[in-house]
């Protein structure tokens, strides 16, 4: 927070700074050393603030990208639990018939033993 504030204050002072300094241009007056120094600053302000804006955009599009694949692979996740779960109740369900066949079978077994 004091960073931010700091870096605001400094920016405006700079700003203001460069100002009195084109007006000194345009009224034809010598620029001194300082002024020179003061107007390299403030270019060199400016390119970071674009260098800042552009790494910015890239860490949002790269956020962007990897929220978009996080979500494609939790949509196949839950898409593979859903074959997971289907196919457990087939084999419930195969499980319930092989039963019923055993048993059917077990009981055709005994009647033929107590006919045979």
């Amino acid at each position: 927070m004091v960073e931010a504030v700091v870096t605001s204050v400094l920016e405006e002072a700079l700003r203001q700074a460069s100002e009195r300094i084109a007006k000194k241009i345009t009224e034809g007056k010598r620029l001194t050393s300082i002024d020179v120094i003061i107007l390299l600053l403030d270019q060199m302000n400016k390119r970071m603030e674009i260098m800042n804006e552009s790494l910015n955009k890239r860490i949002d599009d790269l956020n962007t990208s990897l929220n978009k694949r996080i979500d494609d692979t939790n949509r196949r996740i839950d898409d593979t639990n859903k074959r997971i779960d289907e196919i457990k109740e087939d084999l419930r369900l195969l499980h319930q018939e092989v039963s019923s066949v055993k048993s059917d079978i077990i009981a055709l077994m005994r009647e033929k033993l107590k006919t045979g």
